[in-house]
């Protein structure tokens, strides 16, 4: 009786297939994460740096900026008080003028150009004792 049970039933410890054996599915699902998990890593990494690089760019185009606001104006001052240098040389040239000294020397201050009467002749025959300012003083008072 035995063997006509055992026949029919097969062995009853050993099954017919043996499925496949996975003795650590959390570790190869974890591979899978830890490598999407990098490269979710790195591509964060890599868009917190381009973000950066982009606001750093946007601060020096703002600092560009207001250099060439400043610069700007300082040309504007440069032009401006190239302008009045100019207009100071021209007056220079204009109050420097022979005939312009001349008229303010005549009219301002009553000078005229000496005639003969006003000059002193200081002669080489005479005594070589005195000197020039006694001789000049001796001239004009007598």
């Amino acid at each position: 009786m035995s063997s006509a049970v055992g026949a029919t039933r097969g062995n009853a410890f050993q099954p017919a297939t043996q499925p496949a054996i996975n003795y650590n599915p959390r570790r190869r699902e974890a591979s899978v994460d830890s490598v999407t998990s990098k490269g979710n890593k790195t591509l964060a990494k890599f868009i917190i740096i381009v973000i950066a690089v982009i606001f750093i760019l946007i601060g020096f185009q703002a600092y560009t900026a207001t250099l060439q606001y400043e610069n700007n104006i300082l040309l504007q001052e440069n032009e401006y008080l190239q302008a009045e240098i100019d207009s100071i040389k021209s007056q220079i040239v204009e109050e420097t003028k022979v005939t312009r000294i001349e008229s303010i020397a005549t009219h301002k201050y009553g000078m005229v150009y000496p005639t003969s009467d006003n000059c002193i002749t200081i002669y080489e025959g005479k005594e070589g004792g005195e000197n020039l300012a006694a001789t000049i003083k001796g001239e004009a008072y007598n």
